[in-house]
């Protein structure tokens, strides 16, 4: 017990590890109150060599901080342990004696075994919604107990309470352009979510649909869960309008981190125009942020918290000169200023404007003003480069390093190609006669024309303003910063004096820490134990976080900072979460209280091959016959596949699994049939790469009965592509088209469509009626006497398969005779055509030829 006393040093927590070892349960606590350091206790206890415990649904970058954690609490060996699918044999240990881990965890998992444990934790309670959302989750767990602890319970509150932290609340009000802007935003907001609401009232809940749902990114998830059934009936409109509050929500958070002047810049890349572009108050967002005086004149605003920043941080220095000739009130604590915003790109232009800060007031151009230019000089950058882009992409006989060959060639190119551009199949002449005002060419072309004629001259204007006004001073920074960089360095001449001379420990007392706001805050506060906390951008979980920070040390006096902008969306965003919380709490508190439990012990799944026989088989004797006994039936899969949901219901159905990993197909269901499993995404993505067109060749070389199983998701629309979506022309490049050239190219292969994976059970048991059972040392086999290649990074190998010229046929080969791409776009035209042939290597040197200047 006094070492469990050490790893939860408070209260609540020791009672939650006591009730969780006293009984299986599912554990819902508060946000940032110490989730993960309970969970690496229960870890701790179970970490003898003669136990093993499985957490699952774990983020990668938890894997990381709970076995650092485990290290720091004195557990050594196993210690936490990360087993996947991509690992090999050697990495994984014993525990892939079975060919897989996922194998092994079927094993240990048998319901004879009755000596483990489940555990479930969960800190987002406004996760649990929907109907009795809290007994379903129980049920599917197969627990009979529920521990919630949100921050209002007793033990918390006491345990937090009894030493407060010392928060100073500083509420600035929004510039006079932010909150027209703001206005005008959330005005657009409660639009979008109206004809929203009209448009979807049979098949959206309507309580979801509020404009404060919509500052959250929960909203678009909500949303789409509801609409994926009926994805296919929804209108064009209906996914605009979603688009739309997406994209309004974005530009409400850039409102509060970059520039005013920057945020409708986001929304020029947008192919079709939304509506609220149209209204009054989407007019309002674009002219208050372009709002300057006539011609090209730099308007810098700075952002009102950054002046706030400056003056709190000011305040504390002085604070700390003042207490530097007093003893020490504090032993552990240092005089640390430690900053917390909301990510790494806050977090670079803090530091950047804390740092030039001083510089600037020196040059009259404010605080501010070395930041802002420099981020001003980026943009015109940017916008300048549109013009040089295009003007080399639409004119590439311009381009001096080609050659004279590949001049010519270009130009008879362009020029033969320039009457195909008006009258591409599928597409009307621009001047065929329609009900638009004039008939003309350009009244039919005007909608595209005006946009990029706008952007393009927009573009060449602020080039030339960047040649004749910021050239000079552009030369002139980059000159000063060269010496920075220039020069090489030998290690021989590394000299340690010189070395200790100008570089050295700085002391705690003088650090300013930025650091975005991460599910480790627990562990810096730990390592740091900063004296001032100045909390940039509000956060719940971290401000519960310094909460038991501070109820760990209470010999640490801390002085915490809070900001936040006075009625704003921030504000309103920060207590929405607040108000949240509490009511998913009390809501499952009374869930709980009406929940229905079972008595005695959790009912367990069996797995007799006998329960699913005797569902399916014919019981009628006929005059004393012997029932058939039932078999299991075998599949073959490869360990990749145990990403999805379909080998857990194969198992439930009582097949038996055979993990190992395949060279051909997923899924091996007799000796002569083999399935490819392919999602929506992974779909388009397998055409992209041509990965798909080379698994389609190998199964059709090894197996009789190749088929290419396409799957849908559980709760998603059952169509590839919506009504809407559909076009009377024949492209190429549409996901439709694709496969009917696939099944052309490869006649063999068949496509099943399956609804969900639960619908492919049913696929994969009429289709392995009658047949024979296959044979894991075959499967494995296959394909691997003739992959005498070594493993490759897949990253490079789909870029290279994707380059104009490299066929399934022939990138093999091309990765053999070249170590990587830099050395594939180094060869000659000659190297490249005795490399892959004439044709295709004329393809590939023209593409990787081709110099597009900036």
């Amino acid at each position: 017990m006094a070492s469990i006393a050490t790893d939860l040093p408070l209260q609540y927590q020791r009672e939650i590890l006591n009730e969780l070892l006293a009984e299986d349960g599912f554990l819902i606590l508060s946000r940032g109150l110490g989730l993960r350091r309970i969970i690496c206790a229960l870890l701790k206890i179970y970490s003898h060599t003669s136990h093993l415990v499985i957490l699952l649904n774990t983020p990668a970058n938890e894997e990381i901080i709970i076995k650092e954690e485990l290290a720091e609490m004195g557990v050594r060996k196993p210690g936490l342990r990360v087993v996947n699918n991509e690992m090999g044999t050697k990495e994984s240990g014993p525990i892939d004696k079975t060919n897989s881990f996922v194998s092994y965890y079927w094993n240990i998992s048998e319901p004879c075994r009755e000596e483990g444990f489940i555990k479930a934790f969960s800190d987002s309670p406004e996760s649990f919604t929907g109907f009795s959302p809290l007994q379903t989750t129980v049920q599917y767990l197969q627990l009979r107990k529920v521990f919630l602890w949100p921050r209002f319970h007793v033990t918390i509150r006491e345990c937090l309470e009894e030493r407060k932290v010392e928060v100073i609340e500083l509420y600035h009000h929004l510039s006079n352009s932010m909150n027209e802007i703001q206005t005008a935003i959330l005005e657009c907001i409660e639009a979008c979510v109206a004809e929203l609401r009209k448009t979807n009232i049979a098949w959206l809940d309507i309580e979801d649909l509020t404009v404060e749902q919509a500052f959250f990114r929960s909203f678009d998830h909500i949303i789409r869960q509801q609409l994926d059934p009926v994805w296919h009936r929804v209108g064009q409109k209906t996914k605009l309008l979603i688009g739309d509050l997406t994209m309004l929500r974005k530009l409400l958070t850039f409102l509060e981190t970059i520039l005013a002047s920057q945020t409708p810049s986001s929304t020029l890349s947008q192919q079709q125009q939304s509506s609220w572009i149209f209204m009054d108050a989407g007019n309002t967002i674009f002219s208050v942020a372009k709002r300057h005086p006539p011609g090209i004149v730099p308007v810098l605003e700075e952002l009102p918290k950054w002046g706030l920043l400056a003056d709190i941080v000011n305040e504390v220095e002085l604070e700390i000169e003042s207490l530097s000739g007093l003893p020490p009130s504090d032993e552990e604590s240092n005089n640390i200023i430690l900053i917390m915003a909301e990510n790494e790109r806050e977090c670079s232009q803090l530091r950047e404007y804390l740092s030039t800060m001083h510089k600037g007031l020196e040059e009259g151009q404010g605080r501010g003003g070395p930041l802002l230019r420099r981020l001003l000089r980026n943009y015109f950058k940017w916008k300048g480069d549109i013009a040089k882009v295009s003007e080399n992409l639409f004119n590439p006989s311009k381009d001096s390093a080609q050659s004279e060959d590949n001049q010519e060639s270009n130009n008879q190119t362009a020029t033969s190609s320039e009457p195909k551009k008006q009258y591409q199949r599928g597409q009307q002449p621009p001047n065929k006669r329609r009900r638009v005002r004039g008939g003309s060419i350009a009244a039919a072309m005007s909608s595209t024309r005006t946009t990029v004629s706008i952007i393009e001259e927009e573009a060449k204007e602020i080039a030339n303003f960047i040649n004749s006004n910021i050239t000079s001073f552009a030369t002139s920074s980059v000159q000063k910063e060269a010496p920075k960089t220039s020069g090489t360095y030998d290690d021989d001449e590394f000299d340690a004096k010189a070395f200790s001379t100008y570089f050295g420990l700085l002391p705690l007392q003088s650090l300013v820490i930025i650091r975005p706001i991460s599910g480790d805050d627990d562990r810096m506060l730990e390592a740091l134990k900063p004296k001032y906390i100045i909390i940039y951008h509000p956060d719940q979980g971290f401000v519960r976080r310094v909460e038991t920070f501070r109820a760990i040390h209470p010999g640490i006096s801390c002085k915490v900072y809070f900001m936040v902008y006075k009625n704003s969306v921030e504000e309103q965003r920060y207590l929405s979460v607040i108000r949240k919380e509490k009511e998913a709490f009390e809501k499952l508190i009374y869930e709980k209280s009406i929940m229905a439990i079972p008595l005695g012990k959790p009912r367990i799944i069996s797995r007799n091959p006998d329960d699913m026989f005797l569902r399916t088989t014919n019981t009628r004797i006929a005059g004393g016959r012997e029932i058939v006994q039932p078999v299991a039936h075998k599949i073959v899969v490869d360990i990749r596949e145990f990403r999805s949901s379909l080998p857990s219901l194969l198992h439930a159905h009582g097949v038996e699994i055979l993990p190992c990993t395949l060279k051909v197909g997923d899924y091996i269901l007799s000796p002569d049939i083999c399935v490819e499993r392919k999602s929506i995404s992974d779909l388009i993505g397998s055409f992209v790469s041509g990965r798909l067109y080379t698994q389609c060749e190998t199964m059709s070389i090894y197996y009789k009965q190749p088929v290419l199983l396409i799957e849908f998701e559980q709760n998603q629309t059952f169509t590839l592509q919506a009504i809407s979506d559909l076009k009377s022309d024949i492209n190429i490049n549409d996901i439709s088209s694709k496969l009917v050239l696939l099944t052309l190219t490869f006649p063999r292969v068949k496509i099943i469509w399956s609804s969900s994976p639960h619908a492919t059970v049913k696929i994969f048991e009429d289709l392995k009626e009658s047949r024979g059972e296959p044979d894991l040392e075959t499967a494995q086999s296959i394909g691997v006497e003739n992959d005498d290649f070594p493993d490759y990074n897949l990253s490079p190998q789909d870029i290279l398969r994707t380059l104009p010229g490299i066929t399934a046929k022939n990138y093999k080969h091309v990765m053999s005779k070249v170590d990587n791409l830099r050395e594939l776009t180094e060869l000659s035209l000659r190297e490249l055509q005795i490399l892959i042939g004439v044709e295709n290597g004329k393809k590939l040197h023209e593409f990787l030829d081709r110099n597009v200047k900036i």
